[in-house]
């Protein structure tokens, strides 16, 4: 087994919707290609990340890979699908999803149980390219981003919300039963002024939930 001591992250230059509805095997295969038709004699990354964080391996990890000039021994490469149009400088979810980022971050942490790590570094920090398409440190560094949502019924504040809504109006239920007519005409606009109020709270929450906040 060669040595291994860095990875160095890479991206595939690819639109974010590139071959969207093949499998991931199948754009590994393309990729393949791609280096086939240079002279290589394999893919050049030894691991690829598709746009749902499906990773498929390329080049198996005990052959040198074909990925930086002059830094393929003792290293792995793993590729990203997407960075089309990135700069190095760029935050990694402006080119790559939360999925791409939890499976980097974990195929990382398997890497570094089976090798003695001591760098993961980018592309780019061997050449003037922009690949990946984010600063590798930086971004290891930086805590991961949250899981997106998936329903609005994960929100605690619209939750919250919810609940007041529903509370006020059973209570205003429960009042109004027992007032004469005139009191409970009253009653009833300042209960639909409340209910309104509530509604246009529920909306900001959503706006928030929407944005991530909470």
């Amino acid at each position: 087994m060669r040595k291994i001591n860095e990875i160095i992250v890479h991206c595939t230059a690819t639109t974010p919707n590139w071959w969207e509805g093949r499998s991931s095997e199948e754009k590994v295969r393309e990729v393949r290609d791609w280096h086939l038709k240079r002279g290589w004699s394999d893919i050049g990354y030894h691991w690829l990340i598709d746009r749902d964080g499906t990773v498929v391996q390329g080049r198996p990890e005990e052959k040198i890979g074909a990925h930086v000039k002059g830094h393929n021994t003792g290293t792995i490469g793993i590729s990203l699908f997407g960075g089309h149009g990135s700069s190095a400088d760029d935050d990694f979810n402006d080119h790559f999803t939360w999925a791409q980022e939890e499976a980097l971050r974990n195929l990382i942490g398997e890497i570094e149980q089976r090798y003695d790590i001591q760098k993961v570094s980018g592309h780019n920090e061997y050449s003037s390219k922009a690949c990946p398409g984010f600063r590798v440190g930086p971004f290891l560094n930086k805590k991961p981003a949250p899981a997106p949502r998936t329903s609005v019924t994960q929100s605690k504040t619209v939750q919250a919300s919810a609940v007041q809504i529903a509370s006020g109006a059973g209570a205003a239920v429960s009042s109004i039963a027992m007032l004469d007519g005139n009191a409970q005409y009253i009653i009833l606009c300042f209960a639909g002024l409340v209910a309104l109020m509530g509604v246009w709270i529920l909306r900001e929450r959503l706006k928030k939930w929407a944005a991530g906040i909470r």
